[in-house]
């Protein structure tokens, strides 16, 4: 087996890109350039992974670097009241000796095939240019590839790749509200998505408000959750709120998906579905463990209750928050749910067996300190909102154990052991299990 291209050799070409910033900095007459970088080493070990009737189990080793560039206080001459920011960050990732094997598997294919290289190669993650005080005050304009993330990141979010476009941020538009308006244009192999809209944020009495909508157009569409489209529209409707106390935080977030597509098969059809995430966490000083925290949550999206031709009721938006790196990233160690996909376990859309859509979550976790340790235990339960065969809602359960020892408050080690236990919905109810120990740094 050949094996990819080392991390370290790959960013070789950073020390003439950090010469260039400089020279370009001094001849901008910048006041200041910020540097930043994150880098992680993981070895992790997967279990009994389920994909339709197999099993199969992945030894996976990954690398991970980010390096970042911010050019500030660069003075425009024909705008005096402007000052504007360059920046650059550059991703690389790899997956060291198993690599070939991991872009392959199905439960990292799509991972890996979203990013522009996943062999070490470093490639652009963000490069933009932003203007403070864009034409009058409290007004900041963003062109360019930049991280973005909407609410929660339940229907839009960067994930990690940078979206291209523009965006322009309002402080106070009226009373204490700020705005923001985007447009982002991602694309990939077979075409382009639009994405634009906007959102404010209303300071309350105790926490935010946030209220946005936005648009998403596929001009090359992949297929649904229902039915394979040529090209479509969603529109999503999104309302946040977020509190957050010295003991007691709250975040809660809705979000109403509408619109229409062209099926390949001739005709239109509507999408009307729905999604909701509610989190919340207590501090509390123990006596054994000291500083401590209970986590809640409960999220659903909706699914569809048979093969309706005309109607998708499933939430899916494209854009959503599910990968870190080669791996998915959100609700359990092992499913990386997101509220309406997780892990694949078949090669549907949304990695639920056939005719399974919409998500169920429940999580219930506590952080722990002892020491200089941190100690955090999850349980999670997932379930599907609709089967179209009437067959069980049941998908599974998992408990995460995660230990963390902090070397400074820029580097830290972490373990971490997992299990994934089918329920009703699979037959073969052996469990899947994930061991890993990482390294993470940054400045």
């Amino acid at each position: 087996m050949r094996r990819q291209a080392r991390l370290y050799p790959a960013l070789s070409i950073l020390p003439p890109l950090t010469a260039a910033l400089l020279a370009f900095s001094s001849y901008a007459h910048a006041t200041k350039l910020d540097l930043s970088s994150e880098v992680e080493f993981k070895g992790a070990n997967y279990g009994h992974l389920i994909y339709g009737a197999q099993r199969n189990s992945q030894a996976l080793y990954t690398e991970s670097a980010a390096l970042g560039f911010v050019i500030k206080d660069i003075r425009l001459e024909q705008a005096p009241q402007s000052t504007m920011e360059v920046g650059i960050v550059l991703q690389s990732v790899g997956a060291g000796a198993s690599s070939g094997t991991v872009v392959a598997s199905p439960q990292f294919s799509d991972a890996a095939n979203r990013l522009p290289q996943s062999n070490g190669t470093p490639f652009v993650r963000e490069a933009y240019v932003r203007i403070l005080d864009f034409v009058k005050p409290d007004v900041t304009a963003t062109f360019g590839r930049q991280s973005f993330t909407l609410g929660q990141g339940i229907s839009l979010a960067s994930d990690d790749l940078g979206l291209p476009g523009g965006r322009l941020e309002i402080k106070n538009i009226y009373h204490g509200i700020k705005t923001d308006l985007f447009f982002f244009r991602p694309f990939n192999s077979v075409g382009f998505t639009q994405l634009y809209g906007g959102s404010a944020y209303y300071p309350g009495s105790e926490g935010v408000w946030q209220l946005y909508h936005f648009w998403q157009q596929d001009t090359a569409a992949p297929g649904d959750i229902v039915f394979d489209t040529a090209a479509k529209t969603k529109k999503f409707t999104g309302l946040r709120y977020v509190l957050t106390q010295k003991q007691l935080s709250f975040d809660g977030e809705a979000v109403i998906q509408r619109g229409t597509s062209k099926k390949r098969t001739g005709g239109t059809a509507a999408y009307e579905a729905h999604a909701f995430m509610m989190t919340g966490s207590w501090k509390q000083d123990l006596a054994f463990f000291g500083k401590s925290r209970i986590r809640l949550g409960y999220g659903r999206s909706s699914g569809n209750p048979g093969a309706n031709a005309d109607t998708d009721k499933a939430f899916f938006p494209a854009f959503g928050k599910k990968y870190k790196g080669l791996e998915r990233s959100g609700y359990g160690e092992i499913a990386g749910a997101s509220l309406y996909d997780i892990v694949k376990t078949s090669p549907t859309a949304n990695g639920l067996p056939d005719g399974v859509s919409g998500l169920n979550i429940i999580v219930i976790g506590a952080d722990l300190t002892y020491r200089k340790l941190l100690l955090s235990a999850d349980l999670y339960k997932f379930r599907a909102t609709n089967n179209a065969s009437g067959g069980s809602l049941q998908i599974a359960s998992e408990w995460d154990l995660k230990v963390t020892y902090p070397l400074s408050d820029r580097m830290r080690l972490t373990a971490v052991y997992a299990t994934f236990t089918p329920l009703g919905l699979y037959l073969d109810k052996t469990q899947s299990k994930l061991v890993y120990g990482a390294v993470s740094a940054k400045f």
